[in-house]
């Protein structure tokens, strides 16, 4: 089923963006868990409206990411958010600002392989995709956004640890009722 919305925020229904030419105008075919829908927005515009939508902005993001990576990262992977503990990470395929960029969400991959030049992804709902993407590039991608998940969840434990468990001790001065 292909419906189609003129707005559009990330969830962790949305397994992929790919950039849709009709005419001179860039949509978005957005596939999720259950349906694909077009989105009258090129997909860079879904990215940032979703990073709004969820209180932090496209800039933070990518800090976020150039602060684990570098700043040589153009087309690294970001955390959008995250719902009880479990992190929402997109990877880029090519530069986010290139209208060709498809972004897949880094949990909804199962398997990929190469095919000729680019590589075939599968994603959770069982669809196979082929992507201009060669595969020492997706592996790349997929290890640094393996990298931005294990850092969050470090920085999680690291979070609870501290607050379970302070440096000084348990507190002795709970308030009574």
């Amino acid at each position: 089923m292909n419906e189609f919305e003129p707005r559009y925020h990330l969830s962790f229904d949305t397994l992929m963006l790919q950039p849709k030419l009709e005419g001179n105008k860039i949509f978005t075919k957005v596939i999720e868990r259950n349906r694909t829908l077009t989105v009258s927005k090129k997909p860079i515009h879904i990215v940032t409206g979703s990073c709004d939508f969820y209180g932090s902005s496209y800039t933070t993001v990518m800090s976020t990411s150039r602060r684990l990576f570098g700043d040589h990262k153009q087309k690294a992977p970001f955390l959008l958010a995250n719902a009880f503990g479990i992190p929402f990470i997109f990877i880029p395929t090519l530069s986010p600002l290139s209208d060709q960029n498809v972004w897949i969400s880094y949990h909804a991959i199962d398997f990929y392989e190469t095919d000729g030049l680019g590589t075939s992804i599968m994603l959770e709902n069982g669809q196979t995709y082929k992507l201009d993407i060669s595969i020492p590039t997706m592996n790349r991608q997929y290890a640094l956004a393996k990298l931005l998940e294990r850092d969050f969840l470090k920085r999680q434990r690291n979070f609870h640890a501290s607050f379970l468990f302070p440096p000084n001790g348990p507190p002795t001065d709970y308030p009574t009722l």
